[in-house]
């Protein structure tokens, strides 16, 4: 009877983990046999053992796409989150029109992402966009006759900020969910004690926030480490490789080039790069949460 009841909860689990291997572990594992290929996706599959990843680290357009990505998850992630926190606190007081200022925020989440790079593409425009016209009447002649998304210097950022634009309400809505979850009686003991707005924030708001500071770094990391579909709308990579992440690399050696095995090495990469961050990322940020309890 005993040994029953020990294996019924395994027999339940046994659905889960199948499903598990069949759409996780078996493409992984398949995605890292074809890596060590020269396979172009039609023809036979050739074995070259670590050519590929050889490859990879020699290719200086790799290196470039390398930093890109760098430079999205740092203004992205860090942005995102700041301020999502500080519009977050804003709300945390009750004012007029506080829940239709929280839906106009949270309204660019549910847009299909394709379509905000559309939007931003029509809105920047250099000859017929909106906001280089605003510009232009507020007499700033200079921001007026940028072309954002056809500069090397500008492209990359301006993305991270369409991105960070429609993300943010979403993260926003985390955190007010963690703030507005903290007992009141806190903060008014905290002001017995002559903590002013910014003491108050310090000390009581973000040390109870870890777990949704927890929950928003990491997912805005592995969406950001991934991002593909603003670039590859709104710049296709360029101009050059100035914009281009290692997804659209992915994308383009698989797809355009026929270099099925390269493109599966540096999904592997990728695959690993996002691993290794969440995995620490996950570890500080967990450590933050056991030291406030």
């Amino acid at each position: 009877m005993n040994k029953k009841r020990t294996i019924a909860p395994y027999l339940f689990m046994l659905p889960a983990l199948l499903l598990l291997v069949s759409i996780f572990l078996i493409p992984m594992v398949y995605s890292i046999v074809i890596s060590l290929t020269d396979w172009d996706g039609l023809s036979e599959i050739h074995f070259i053992g670590l050519q590929n990843y050889i490859d990879l680290f020699h290719e200086s357009v790799i290196k470039e796409v390398l930093r890109n990505n760098l430079i999205y998850f740092v203004e992205i992630v860090v942005f995102q989150n700041l301020i999502a926190l500080i519009v977050a606190e804003f709300l945390r007081e009750s004012f007029r029109g506080k829940g239709l200022f929280r839906a106009i925020l949270f309204l660019p989440t549910v847009i299909c992402t394709v379509a905000v790079g559309f939007i931003w593409n029509l809105l920047l425009d250099p000859t017929s966009g909106y906001i280089p016209a605003l510009f232009g009447a507020l007499g700033m002649e200079k921001l007026a006759s940028t072309v954002w998304l056809g500069n090397v210097k500008t492209a990359i950022h301006t993305i991270s900020f369409v991105n960070v634009w429609q993300w943010a309400g979403q993260t926003m809505v985390i955190y007010l969910a963690g703030i507005t979850s903290i007992d009141e009686g806190l903060y008014e003991a905290a002001q017995i004690d002559g903590a002013g707005h910014f003491q108050m924030f310090r000390k009581v708001t973000l040390p109870l926030l870890a777990p949704s500071i927890t929950i928003n770094v990491i997912t805005s990391t592995i969406g950001t480490l991934k991002i593909f579909d603003l670039p590859f709308v709104m710049t296709g990579g360029g101009p050059g490789h100035s914009s281009e992440s290692l997804a659209m690399t992915i994308y383009s050696n698989s797809f355009n080039y026929f270099k099925m095995g390269y493109g599966t090495a540096i999904s592997v990469v990728l695959f690993t790069f996002v691993l290794i961050v969440s995995v620490i990322q996950m570890r500080i940020l967990r450590k933050r949460e056991d030291d406030v309890v």
